[in-house]
């Protein structure tokens, strides 16, 4: 169980993409979007509970 994982070695040349390769399957697109969802609910709880 504790074996040693490989870490990329990095350099100038392949930095940028070692760093892209941290926040795969989309995770910005992810966020911004549930950042909008729960910003569009808030907006519906409040417009729902004006008296």
């Amino acid at each position: 169980m504790d074996q040693m994982q490989e870490r990329p070695v990095v350099t100038e040349s392949n930095q940028d993409r070692i760093r892209q390769g941290e926040t795969g399957h989309h995770l910005r697109y992810i966020l911004i979007g549930s950042c909008a969802l729960v910003i569009l609910l808030f907006i519906a709880i409040t417009a729902f509970l004006k008296p």
